[in-house]
């Protein structure tokens, strides 16, 4: 992964600026991503020998996609399992096509594409704009980007029968930002222009393109990389507010901002120990995880979880299979929510996020009440005006994290004592 934030010695802020001020909010006309993805990716698995951030093979891959379908994912919509900056090796002289790791994939791409294919999952990879890719994927090589070959590239994902192109932005490029532009829409039309339409992902899009993004990719990132660390989460969640002051949809059918990997449960743990396969090592607590998934599905940003999905942790099994909350993200008849009060809600820092599931006054809501405090528990409140009713009004209040009804409680406010990184996540329905 490219840390985004490296863009911030680019002089972009005049380009972006006046990008946003013109142009149209168009999606990408791939007639994909009709509702925002849900997946799983290699990045931070660490799985196997060497434990590497960005290790992938046939095997982790394989065995993280049976247990999806195990352990309830694949059944709740997440169907994407992609390989980040791990699988590729070098060009082939001759025909000028990326090749993969054969120690790593001896029964190459395609097979493994079509063997994720007949189990009803997609198919997704990665590659860079530039001329090397950000990681060698714990390896001594360079492994080459797609400058110069996006045409070539793209058709040979297509091939292979891909479904989902992670663009990232590093090696020459990175210090080439007059590149930025041109290089994500020819990436983007050259995607357009294959005989298979695959899903596209950005991470450096949104700063070269402004509000033409969702013209050129079905996601994007608009912020710097997540980590496993509650500050960065809080970071995404400011980037994720930011978009809100711009013309940049907030996210429509074929076009999502992306708030970057879910880090549900915790890193694989390193070193890797042989035998302990799927254990996880969190840098974060279970309510700061229950928050990052509250935060991602209220917003509906993709979902790709980034972390072992072959031994459940309690809060991945309550949060990844949380059926209410995945069941609203996937349903785009109502726009996606927001950040709605960012201080002052019961304490100075504490937050409510929230989505209307309608358009009509009438309309459920559904909220998450945030304490940003890492180290202390804080008393939440939402008020009833914060939502548009009247300070007089019932609702019913329904807990998703415990799927539970609290019964109807009446106006002009509520108010949740939150554990320290964590969240209260209800449904509000207005009686």
């Amino acid at each position: 992964l490219v840390l985004v934030g490296a863009m911030a010695k680019f002089t972009l802020g005049a380009i972006v600026a006046a990008l946003w001020l013109c142009g149209g909010t168009q999606a990408m006309d791939n007639g994909l991503a009709q509702s925002p993805p849900l997946g799983w990716n290699t990045w931070k698995t660490c799985g196997d020998s060497g434990c590497t951030h960005d290790y992938c093979d046939e095997h982790e891959v394989k065995s993280n996609a049976l247990a999806m379908q195990e352990n309830g994912m694949q059944a709740l919509g997440y169907e994407y399992v992609n390989l980040d900056d791990c699988w590729a090796y070098s060009r082939d002289n001759t025909t000028g096509r990326l090749t993969w790791d054969e120690d790593r994939f001896p029964s190459g791409i395609p097979a493994l594409v079509d063997w994720l294919h007949d189990r009803g999952f997609k198919f997704g990879l990665y590659t860079s704009g530039g001329d090397q890719t950000c990681s060698s994927g714990g390896r001594d090589i360079q492994v080459p980007g797609s400058e110069g070959y996006f045409e070539t590239d793209v058709q040979t994902f297509a091939d292979w029968g891909v479904d989902y192109v992670k663009l990232d932005w590093c090696g020459n490029v990175k210090h080439q930002p007059w590149k930025g532009p041109k290089y994500h829409r020819e990436f983007g039309q050259a995607m357009l222009d294959a005989d298979r339409p695959m899903f596209l992902e950005t991470v450096a899009g949104y700063f070269f393109l402004g509000k033409d993004i969702s013209t050129y990719a079905n996601s994007w990132r608009f912020c710097e990389d997540h980590h496993d660390e509650w500050e960065s989460t809080l970071e995404n969640m400011l980037c994720r507010f930011d978009q809100h002051v711009t013309d940049v949809t907030s996210g429509e059918a074929g076009a999502w901002p992306y708030m970057d990997f879910l880090m549900s449960g915790g890193a694989g743990c390193a070193p890797f120990v042989e035998g302990q396969e799927g254990v996880h090592c969190p840098s974060q607590t279970d309510d700061m995880y229950r928050t990052e998934f509250a935060v991602w599905s209220i917003t509906q940003s993709p979902l790709i979880v980034s972390t072992d999905v072959r031994n459940l942790t309690s809060v991945m099994s309550e949060t990844l299979l949380n059926n209410e909350l995945v069941s609203l993200h996937q349903d785009t008849s109502f726009a996606p929510g927001k950040l709605l009060v960012s201080k002052g809600a019961g304490c100075d820092a504490c937050q409510v996020w929230g989505r209307q599931l309608g358009d009509s006054s009438s309309s459920p809501w559904l909220v998450a009440l945030v304490n940003p405090r890492k180290d202390s528990e804080e008393v939440v409140s939402l008020d009833w005006d914060t939502l548009g009713l009247d300070s007089s009004m019932q609702v019913a209040m329904r807990d998703l994290w415990a799927h539970k009804d609290l019964g109807d409680v009446a106006g002009p406010a509520y108010s949740a004592t939150v554990a320290a990184g964590g969240a209260a996540v209800l449904k509000v329905t207005p009686q």
